[in-house]
């Protein structure tokens, strides 16, 4: 089941009919009714800023994605901090909610490219031979440039312009670079790949 905790019933309402597969969507107004829950219900909530504040988050247990109305990055860092899984724009584009809400639930962490990217260009390199795991098999050249890429925080799409192949080529390098590293994400690729 995915939560919303939000005062604000108009926004709620608008989130009807979102396609989570496999999952009903509840209501709470305060994060005070999450404890009335049957523990381990929740499979994801989504915390709405402008009702609930940050110090309210720290005794919520289920992995949460807290929505501003204008997402900041140092409160995106700070949130992280506290536990919160996913962070972006409350008014972000259904198929972005659908997207957030799939990688946290998934175990990933969900944040605003452009958020992602600064975290990734704010690590300091490594020596990038000790990075990936000994035991996996071996990139392919384009993966290891896709690789290079990703750790100085390039978007899929300037990957595509720097590489010269589409956004959907840098997309499937990306999974098959997933699957060999077992690593799950490109903020953790980037973070192996700049901290070793």
């Amino acid at each position: 089941m995915i939560c919303v905790c939000s005062t604000d019933r108009r926004w709620v309402d608008s989130l009807t009919g979102l396609p989570l597969v496999d999952d009903t969507l509840v209501h709470v107004a305060g994060v005070g009714e999450l404890s009335d829950m049957e523990p381990g219900s929740v499979s994801v909530l989504l915390i709405d800023l402008k009702s609930c504040g940050e110090e309210d988050l720290a005794s919520i247990e289920p992995p949460m994605i807290a929505l501003a109305e204008r997402p900041l990055y140092d409160q995106g860092m700070r949130l992280l901090r506290r536990g919160v899984r996913g962070y972006g724009n409350r008014h972000m584009h259904r198929d972005n909610l659908v997207q957030a809400v799939t990688a946290v639930k998934g175990g990933q962490v969900w944040m605003p490219p452009e958020f992602v990217a600064r975290m990734i260009a704010s690590l300091t390199p490594a020596e990038p031979e000790k990075a990936l795991p000994e035991t996996m098999e071996p990139l392919s050249r384009r993966e290891e440039e896709v690789t290079g890429f990703v750790a100085e925080g390039l978007s899929n799409r300037e990957i595509a312009e720097k590489m010269a192949i589409t956004v959907r080529t840098v997309k499937a390098h990306l999974t098959s670079i997933f699957a060999k590293t077992g690593f799950r994400d490109r903020l953790e690729l980037a973070v192996k790949m700049k901290k070793g």
